[in-house]
């Protein structure tokens, strides 16, 4: 089983307060005492809350297993025997893909090797929903990925625990599976492009895509008629 980490309530305060590298929708993000690992403890009004099992089933599916390609849990965080968040791995050559600012040939690279590890997710059964930049780790210097968040990952019959609206649009017409990856990653495609799937013109699309991806571009517009492709295959160079 994953180990367990018991803090204290000043401590507790001291990472939230002190030690907060960023705060999310439900959780923060802190430093911890050595540069290879942060805490993601949940904190909500000032208040230490439980991490819903979900994420504590998955958390320690994510230990036991060591899935490539993602940030790894070290163990869990306690507060007065109650699980208040986790411990993971941190690189400092790793920070947030800004894929917007990318040159061509490295935003290329950096799709196509997620378009990989979004099929190795596949494989074991991982469906990454949130597929966005500020999720995803990228070293620019060797060109390593590491996917973050992995706590909202559905996993066989773990199921995601917050749904972005993309996810949203896509889960009105058809269940949450392993197809979000491509119907995601290709709005990640588009956006990189600043583009859109609803407003993007066919010329617009012509000029970054080979004329297949354009009518999987316009089957997103509907998730049911959706064609379950990755557009960067057909990214012109």
């Amino acid at each position: 089983m994953i180990p367990n980490k018991e803090i204290t309530r000043s401590q507790f305060y001291e990472l939230v307060d002190y030690q907060k590298l960023y705060a999310g929708g439900e959780a923060t993000i802190c430093e911890s005492d050595t540069p290879f690992s942060v805490y993601k403890l949940f904190y909500h009004c000032s208040t230490p809350v439980a991490m819903p099992p979900n994420k504590v089933k998955k958390i320690s599916r994510l230990y036991d297993e060591q899935v490539d390609y993602s940030v790894h849990p070290l163990c869990t965080v306690s507060l007065d025997d109650v699980i208040v968040g986790y411990e993971m791995t941190s690189d400092i050559d790793l920070n947030k893909a800004q894929i917007n600012f990318l040159p061509d040939e490295e935003k290329k690279y950096f799709l196509t090797k997620t378009k990989e590890i979004l099929e190795y997710f596949s494989s074991l059964g991982i469906i990454y929903g949130d597929v966005e930049p500020r999720n995803i780790l990228f070293d620019r210097n060797t060109g390593r990925i590491e996917f973050c968040d992995m706590d909202n990952i559905a996993w066989d019959d773990l199921p995601m625990d917050l749904l972005p609206s993309h996810v949203q649009d896509y889960n009105t017409s058809r269940p949450i599976d392993k197809n979000l990856h491509p119907y995601m990653h290709n709005i990640m495609t588009l956006k990189s492009l600043g583009l859109d799937t609803y407003w993007a013109t066919r010329r617009e699309l012509r000029s970054h895509f080979k004329r297949p991806a354009i009518k999987t571009i316009k089957s997103m517009k509907d998730p049911s008629n959706f064609t379950n492709e990755y557009i960067v295959e057909y990214l012109k160079k």
